[in-house]
């Protein structure tokens, strides 16, 4: 899965938090950057789900990437 997402350039998300939303007030490439990494975030997290089995699809079905990680490292 590394490699997919290395080649996407995708494997930030499983390693970086979700960053706090940018205000209203902020740069437009500061609200870029979020937006982008919201959706890279869904891209991985779909990938991850299709990956794993579906009693752990289930538990993380609504969970970030990051923390799908996470906690997948912890189980495993």
């Amino acid at each position: 899965m590394r490699i997919v997402l290395n080649q996407e350039r995708n494997e930030y998300v499983i390693i970086e938090s979700v960053p706090n939303e940018a205000g209203t007030n902020s740069p437009r490439a500061s609200k870029d950057k979020f937006e982008k990494h919201m959706d890279d975030m869904l891209d991985v997290g779909c990938l991850v789900l299709a990956t794993i089995t579906p009693k752990l699809q289930k538990q993380h079905e609504y969970v970030v990437s990051y923390k799908m990680i996470q906690n997948l490292k912890g189980i495993f």
